[in-house]
């Protein structure tokens, strides 16, 4: 058995945060270093839950001392306007994440509504397999543990393309490994996937 191993040009870039680069987000990430040219200093990050938005904010607002807010979809129309104005009257950058386009956060308030629909807009796709592989032994590397490169294949072609299923169906194979205490094999990320997908394990 032996911890998968990523081809060079391939391997995750691992950000001071933590947070994985790939081909699934590197145009974000350019963008993200790129933040003088945004539309009024301002970006709107929306992705789904587990994608890494928390720890991509971290890493922004370290870098470029900017202003930024975490599920803004959630947060009442004057607490963005003001951090949208102080933003503006220090010409700091804002970064704001959401799960969901701006479209959908109810925003009342036209001077926002307008604001915000003319700031950048920056979506976070699926994982695809290098960015699942890193976030696979970046969990079990933090629980000092690995995967199996056969166990690592067998998921890749069948499980969900999914940050939160990722993240689910790793606690799954922890789980199972410690009760059977084995290492992750192949026979664990079956019995983890197959106990996920049937059902039996928590919903995504």
């Amino acid at each position: 058995m032996s911890q998968i191993a990523l081809p060079l040009d391939t391997t995750p870039k691992a950000e001071n945060s933590g947070f994985l680069v790939t081909a699934a987000n590197i145009a974000v990430c350019n963008q993200l270093e790129n933040w003088q040219a945004w539309p009024h200093m301002t970006a709107i990050l929306v992705g789904p839950q587990s994608s890494g938005k928390s720890a991509i904010l971290e890493s922004f607002s370290n870098d470029s001392g900017g202003y930024i807010m975490d599920d803004a979809d959630s947060r009442e129309d004057e607490v963005i306007f003001h951090l949208w104005n102080r933003a503006r009257e220090e010409h700091k950058p804002l970064l704001l994440t959401s799960r969901m386009p701006v479209s959908e956060w109810g925003i009342v308030l036209p001077d926002l509504k307008s604001r915000l629909a003319s700031s950048l807009l920056l979506e976070l796709g699926p994982p695809d397999e290098e960015m699942i592989a890193g976030l696979m032994q970046q969990y079990f590397v933090r629980r000092g543990l690995s995967i199996s490169e056969d166990a690592l294949a067998y998921l890749a072609k069948r499980m969900q393309r999914s940050y939160r299923f990722v993240e689910l169906l790793a606690a799954k194979m922890d789980n199972i490994a410690i009760e059977q205490k084995k290492p992750v094999t192949l026979a664990v990320a079956r019995a983890a996937l197959a106990e996920q997908q049937s059902g039996e394990g928590p919903d995504i």
